[in-house]
C-alpha cells in the first residue's frame, strides 16, 4: 500500500504545514526518518492534529473548552461537515479520505483533553486506565489503521504499548503535573502503600511513595512486554519505530530506577548517550528487510 500514496498537489504546503509542527518536536524526529517517505506526510498530519489537541488542553491560554469545541468542528468537517479552514485540518481531511479513517479515536483524543480541564485525580488504577484509552491508545490505532491493520488483536497489543508509554509519562513527571494541578498517581494506590497525598503534593519522596513508584513501574513494564509481540507483526519499518518508542520509555523507568524512584530530585530522562544505546539495540533487533521498506510476514502484502 505504502507505495502507492502520494500527497495531492494542491495539499502539499498544507502537509509540510503538518511536518513543522511534528518535527518541532523530539519524540517525533527519529520516526519520520525511519518510516517510508510516502507514509510520512500522512504520519506528519496524524502528529499535527494530535499535538494540537494536546496543546489546546494543556497550555492554551484562553478557554480551553471553547477551543477544544473548536477545534472538534474543524474534525467534523474533515467528516463531510464542511470545508476544514487550518492547513493542519486540510491535510488531515485527505489522509482521513484516502485511508478510511474513523472518526472515535479523533474525538476520543478530544475527550481526554476536556477530561484534563475538569478532573484533577484518579481515584483507582482502572480509573486511570481508563484515561489512557482516551488519551494514548487512538495514536496507536491510528497508525495501525494508516497501516491497513485493524484487527482486535494486533489493536489490543498496540493499545498495552501506547498506555503504557503514557504511564511512563505520569510517572517521569510527577512534578510537572502537580505544578498543573493533576496527580495520576491512583489515590487507592498511595492508600495502599501509606502515602498522604498532601506530602506528594509538598514534593517529598518519602519511603512510601519511592515503594509505589517501584510498583507503577512494574506494571508499566509489564504492559510494555505484553504489547512487544506487536512489533514483529506490522511493517518493518513501523515495527522498528515501535521498538524505539518501547524501548525508550523503559530507559526512562530505569531512569527513575536509578534515581531510587524519587521524582521530585530531577526529571528521570534519556541523555543522549543512553539515545544511541536505545537506537542501537532497536536496530540489533531488526529483522531482515528493516530499513527497505520489509513487511513482517504478519502484516500481509496489501498493510
Amino acid at each position: 500500500m505504502a507505495s502507492s500514496v502520494a500527497v495531492p498537489a494542491g495539499l502539499r504546503g498544507d502537509y509540510a504545514r503538518c511536518a513543522r509542527v511534528a518535527r518541532h518536536y523530539e519524540n517525533f524526529t527519529v520516526a519520520s526518518r525511519v518510516l517510508p517517505g510516502t507514509m510520512r506526510p500522512h504520519l506528519f498530519a496524524l502528529y499535527a492534529y494530535c499535538r494540537g489537541v494536546d496543546d489546546l488542553g494543556d497550555a492554551y491560554g484562553g478557554d480551553r473548552l471553547a477551543a477544544l469545541a473548536a477545534w472538534e468542528g474543524e474534525l467534523d468537517r474533515c467528516f463531510g461537515g464542511g470545508e476544514p479552514r487550518s492547513p493542519v485540518f486540510r491535510a488531515l481531511r485527505a489522509t482521513i479520505r484516502r485511508f478510511d479513517l474513523p472518526r472515535q479515536p479523533f474525538a476520543d483524543l478530544i475527550e481526554a483533553n476536556r477530561m484534563d480541564q475538569v478532573r484533577r485525580a484518579y481515584a483507582t488504577f482502572a480509573d486511570l486506565l481508563g484515561y489512557c484509552r482516551l488519551s494514548a491508545d487512538p495514536v496507536g490505532r491510528l497508525v495501525l489503521a494508516l497501516f491497513g491493520l485493524r484487527d482486535a488483536d494486533r489493536v489490543r497489543q498496540s493499545d498495552d504499548t501506547c498506555t503504557a508509554l503514557q504511564l511512563t509519562n505520569f510517572w517521569q513527571d510527577v512534578g510537572r503535573d502537580l505544578d498543573a494541578g493533576r496527580l495520576y498517581l491512583p489515590l487507592e494506590d498511595l492508600e495502599r502503600f501509606g502515602c498522604r497525598r498532601a506530602d506528594v503534593e509538598r514534593r517529598r519522596a518519602d519511603p512510601p511513595l519511592r515503594r509505589l513508584l517501584a510498583f507503577e513501574v512494574a506494571r508499566t513494564r509489564a504492559l510494555f512486554a505484553s504489547g512487544a509481540a506487536l512489533e514483529a507483526r506490522v511493517p518493518s519499518r513501523l515495527g522498528l519505530q515501535l521498538r524505539l518508542y518501547r524501548l525508550g520509555g523503559t530507559a526512562v523507568l530505569e531512569a527513575l530506577g536509578r534515581q531510587g524512584y524519587d521524582p521530585f530530585v530531577r526529571r528521570p530522562r534519556v541523555g543522549a548517550a543512553g539515545k544511541v544505546r536505545v537506537a542501537l539495540r532497536a536496530l540489533w533487533r531488526t529483522p531482515a528487510g528493516a530499513g527497505r521498506g520489509g513487511m513482517g510476514h504478519d502484516a500481509g502484502e496489501g498493510a
